[in-house]
């Protein structure tokens, strides 16, 4: 019988097993690897100890700056297996986390079972959506889990002889109890972007993983992350989506939807992606449902408003979340404020929030402020009650774009150096209120110099 290629460096990476590991207890990695050092399908092990990884179809590529071996079905990198009969373990890995289908998975593992079981150790991801920390010891299995998210991410699994724990950039999320060595495997090769037995592929990117034979600190762990970040900036320009008045009533009606997520997949300029609002036309949970799977098709991070008519039967929180949030990204915040009730001021409760966050924000950081309801000063008919209101709560600090759905049509002023924009919907349920027929999303393009905006046309319907 010929053996397939996989099979083949599977075999390689076994052979590899024969040399001899450093002493345990070293102050340093065992093993590292990084993007920077793929030469010729080969990972080289940067600590000099030889353990050098295979890589198999994948190739590095690039986002915000940023490599990373690309991982999915059939990519991957194998090497050594290293772990067996250590006392302690700490594993850390730097992920772009796309937000692929729900499913296990092998980050960095020597995991040779895949699904619920596991032989040695491992970071995975699970049908829930959550990032896994795994160890196989003489006292059995143990588990540390939390919810995946999208975007570049440090993940690490420390294991001390007595507690399990896992890591997300830099801060300890979650631990399981457990004792004794870890098993030994030495059949169960060490892969990257699957598992060790080439199943349970990892659609998403590694940009490095490193391997200690002892339990690192929580500060040692928060010291890598933010290590790896200052060497590795995020390029300052960056652009994203964002669309509004979906209004989805069906699986019919989703179809638009998809297809504005399959434009800003394909789009590698595109962060992540802001849906103002109106997911729905009359905010039943089926609805709901239908219009949070089709944003759950977007492979980077998505933030959503709910609009006037996402408000009956608290449906658009289950689904979505908060209604007032926050984030960041590159030296940016983003501040996602609810609008509704859409005929009444906005509360006292929700001016508070943002004084909050205003005062916890540092005066020069740029700003950009969302809400469903226009904040816009020349859409009157539609304009958020209160709106002058908010914007005065920004006085002092650096606001450089209000952006708002609810008015079906394509606006765009600077006044006062903030850039105010409401769009056309991106619905076949609904046209658009200036009678233009173009529905789409924006794109915004953030730099040092400012913000600027462009329509991106998804299906003219006349």
């Amino acid at each position: 019988m010929r053996s397939s290629p996989l099979h083949l460096l599977l075999l390689c990476a076994l052979g590899a097993l024969t040399r001899v590991p450093p002493a345990l207890g070293a102050e340093g990695p065992v093993a590292s690897w990084a993007i920077e050092d793929l030469v010729d399908a080969v990972l080289a092990d940067a600590t000099g100890n030889g353990h050098d990884l295979k890589v198999v179809q994948a190739a590095g590529q690039e986002f915000m700056g940023r490599s990373f071996l690309r991982t999915g079905p059939g990519k991957c990198a194998l090497g050594p297996a290293l772990g067996d009969d250590w006392p302690a373990l700490s594993l850390l890995a730097v992920v772009f986390h796309e937000q692929p289908e729900k499913a296990y998975a092998g980050i960095a593992c020597r995991d040779a079972y895949g699904g619920a079981e596991g032989d040695v150790f491992g970071l995975l991801t699970d049908p829930d959506g959550n990032w896994i920390a795994r160890v196989t010891t003489v006292g059995g299995q143990q588990t540390a889990a939390t919810p995946a998210q999208a975007g570049w991410h440090h993940l690490a699994l420390t294991y001390d002889g007595s507690l399990l724990r896992l890591y997300v950039d830099g801060r300890e999320a979650a631990q399981a109890a457990i004792t004794g060595k870890l098993v030994s495997a030495p059949e169960t090769p060490l892969a990257i972007g699957g598992y060790s037995n080439l199943n349970g592929w990892y659609s998403g990117g590694v940009a490095a993983v490193r391997l200690h034979d002892r339990a690192l600190t929580g500060e040692e762990v928060a010291a890598a992350w933010e290590t790896w970040q200052a060497e590795h900036p995020a390029a300052a320009e960056f652009s994203f989506a964002q669309g509004n008045d979906v209004h989805v009533t069906d699986t019919r009606s989703v179809e638009i939807l998809n297809d504005g997520v399959d434009r800003i997949n394909a789009d590698p300029r595109v962060a992540f992606s802001l849906w103002l609002g109106d997911l729905t036309q009359n905010s039943d949970a089926d609805a709901m449902a239908l219009a949070r799977m089709g944003l759950s098709r977007l492979t980077r991070p998505c933030y959503a408003l709910r609009g006037n008519h996402d408000v009956a039967g608290g449906h658009f929180e289950r689904e979505f979340g908060p209604l007032n949030r926050t984030f960041e990204f590159g030296c940016w915040k983003f501040i996602l404020l609810d609008s509704n009730p859409e005929h009444l001021p906005f509360s006292e409760d929700r001016l508070l929030w943002v004084r909050e966050v205003l005062e916890a924000t540092d005066p020069a950081q740029p700003l950009v402020l969302c809400t469903h309801h226009p904040l816009y000063p020349n859409t009157a008919a539609y304009l958020a009650p209160g709106a002058a209101e908010v914007i005065a709560l920004f006085s002092g600090h650096n606001l450089k774009a209000a952006l708002s759905g609810h008015y079906h049509a394509n606006q765009e002023e600077v006044v006062d150096g903030v850039l105010y924009t409401t769009t056309a919907c991106l619905a076949t349920t609904r046209g658009n209120h200036d009678g233009t027929t173009q529905r789409g999303y924006r794109l915004f393009h953030c730099t040092e110099d400012g913000i600027t905006t462009e329509f991106v046309t998804v299906r003219d319907i006349p």
